[in-house]
């Protein structure tokens, strides 16, 4: 991973870069996500990110660094990308149709389908955006998963999932082994059949 340095002033941008890196999961060395004023005090002026977190009281390598305002910068620029949200191929296809509220004026396409918009998981927030043409809101549509099932010896439905790598079966649908088309055929057989997962 490319190492990143920004030199910070003040305890505001090093929370604020911090803050940055820790919504992306990164911590200290020692596991922890906490703005860690001492270090700071100590005259952190550097803060490195690599692998995991760390700072420095000067730029002892003479490595690139970026400015607190070009860091900010960039990370309103990254903000700028489209938020992507996955949704099922029916809801993709009833978004379109509210989207293009033929007929009818887009506010009375939104009232007319409510309960059909606050039963989406996604967030209405979101979906309104969306509806309303928001360059930074994108729909797109889930890949299908499939999930392989058989009847067994006493009639009940059966669906295979794989336990410490070895094919085996389980009545519980919802912990099998599901996967794309491609991937799921390479497990298939006369046994078993295919079903859709929801």
């Amino acid at each position: 991973m490319a190492k990143t340095l920004v030199h910070i002033t003040t305890f505001e941008q090093w929370k604020s870069v911090l803050d940055v890196w820790f919504k992306q999961g990164y911590k200290w060395r020692s596991g922890e996500q906490e703005y860690a004023e001492s270090r700071f005090e100590r005259g952190g002026k550097f803060l490195y990110l690599g692998d995991y977190i760390a700072y420095g009281t000067a730029n002892y390598d003479s490595e690139h660094f970026i400015e607190y305002s070009e860091f900010m910068a960039q990370q309103k620029e990254n903000n700028k990308m489209a938020m992507v949200y996955e949704v099922s191929q029916s809801v993709f296809d009833k978004l379109q149709m509210i989207k293009a509220h033929e007929g009818t004026s887009l506010i009375g396409a939104i009232s007319a389908h409510a309960p059909f918009i606050k039963f989406i998981e996604v967030g209405n927030k979101a979906i309104l955006r969306y509806l309303a043409d928001d360059p930074a809101i994108e729909f797109k549509v889930k890949e299908q998963l499939y999930r392989l099932w058989r009847i067994d010896d006493d009639g009940d439905a059966v669906y295979m999932h794989f336990i410490y790598g070895t094919p085996d079966w389980t009545m519980n649908k919802y912990v099998a082994f599901t996967a794309s088309l491609e991937e799921i055929k390479k497990w298939n057989n006369p046994a078993w059949s295919l079903e859709k997962v929801d």
